[in-house]
């Protein structure tokens, strides 16, 4: 079954690629690295699902995913925030939402949540979100003590 999956993902890259070739439109924004990277993690969350004993591949394929949407967004988007804080937070998505919420792993959550914070409050762009300002001033200054605690947890979890 493997094989099947993978010869499918092959033949739908080369159908892209051959059309981009051909010069269709409609593919010069497709079959780009950034398209094929946001393809190769829905396969691998598609997969992940038929196949419950890989647990991490769900958590893998959410970010393959989302760098795939951040790097299309920087190509193509000139609005889109290229700071590097969306990193953190864009694994910090994954984890939350593949480990802690679909798979109902409490730790992948925890880890998720505390990626997803970092990010989000290490960007420059909070501070002009009312109400969140004098808060994100502090915890802007304050947050590698989020990547001590997550690497506190890491070392000294139960197994």
């Amino acid at each position: 079954m493997r094989a099947k999956t993978f010869g499918i993902l092959i033949a739908l890259t080369g159908v892209l690629l051959l059309l981009r070739e051909l010069g269709y439109s409609l593919t010069q924004n497709l079959a780009t690295w950034e398209f094929l990277l946001i393809l190769t993690g829905v396969f691998i969350i598609l997969h992940a699902m038929r196949k419950p004993n890989h647990p991490y591949m769900m958590i893998w394929g959410g970010i393959a995913v989302g760098l795939g949407l951040h790097a299309w967004g920087l190509n193509h988007l000139e609005w889109w925030p290229s700071h590097w804080s969306l990193v953190p937070a864009i694994i910090g998505a994954a984890f939350l939402i593949c480990g802690g919420i679909i798979k109902k792993n409490r730790r992948h959550g925890t880890i998720g949540t505390l990626l997803l914070c970092m990010g989000i409050f290490a960007w420059p762009g909070i501070h002009q979100i009312p109400g969140i300002g004098p808060f994100a001033v502090w915890l802007n200054t304050y947050w590698p003590g989020l990547l001590i605690i997550l690497g506190l947890m890491l070392v000294f979890r139960k197994k």
